[in-house]
C-alpha cells in the first residue's frame, strides 16, 4: 500500500475513534442544579439533573419573580437576550444597553450588585449595543 494511502486511512481512523470515544463517556450535567458556564458545564451539555419540577406540578408552576433591565442604559432592551450562571444560589447575567453584569440573589430576584463600564464613544459606535448573551465564571478553589 503506498504511503501517501496509509496516511490517509490512518487519518480518517483517528477521526472516527475520536467521534467515537466522546459518545461513549456518559454526560451528566450541571453539579447540584448549578450553572458555571455558558452551556451549564464544560461539556457544553445544557442540562441540569433535577427534579423539583415533574409532570405532576407542571401544570402550577408561577413566576416567582421578574427583574426590570431597563434602568442599564439610556434606552430600553426590547429584545433581551440573557444566558445568566447560577453559582451558589446567584444568578450572574449582563443586563441593559451598556452591557452592565448584574448579580441577583437566585431564590427572590434581588439585585446584589451591579458593574458597568462607560466605553464613551466606542461603546456608542459598536455593532453591537446590547446586553449581549453571557458572563463567565471561575474561581481558584479558595475564593
Amino acid at each position: 500500500m503506498p504511503r501517501f494511502i496509509r496516511s490517509f486511512v490512518t487519518i480518517v481512523l483517528i477521526f472516527c475513534i475520536a467521534g467515537i470515544i466522546p459518545a461513549a463517556y456518559p454526560q451528566s450535567g450541571t453539579k447540584d442544579g448549578e450553572w458555571r458556564s455558558y452551556g451549564g458545564d464544560l461539556g457544553y451539555t445544557r442540562y441540569a439533573p433535577l427534579d423539583q419540577i415533574n409532570a405532576s406540578n407542571f401544570n402550577n408552576l408561577q413566576v416567582a419573580w421578574r427583574f426590570k433591565t431597563d434602568i442599564f442604559g439610556p434606552r430600553p432592551e426590547y429584545q433581551y437576550e440573557g444566558t445568566p450562571l447560577m453559582v451558589k444560589g446567584r444568578l450572574y447575567v449582563t443586563a441593559g444597553s451598556r452591557r452592565a453584569v448584574v448579580c441577583l440573589d437566585a431564590a427572590t430576584g434581588e439585585l446584589i450588585w451591579m458593574h458597568s463600564e462607560n466605553e464613551g464613544v466606542r461603546g456608542q459606535n459598536a455593532p453591537r449595543q446590547f446586553s449581549g448573551h453571557g458572563v463567565a465564571y471561575w474561581t481558584d478553589g479558595k475564593d
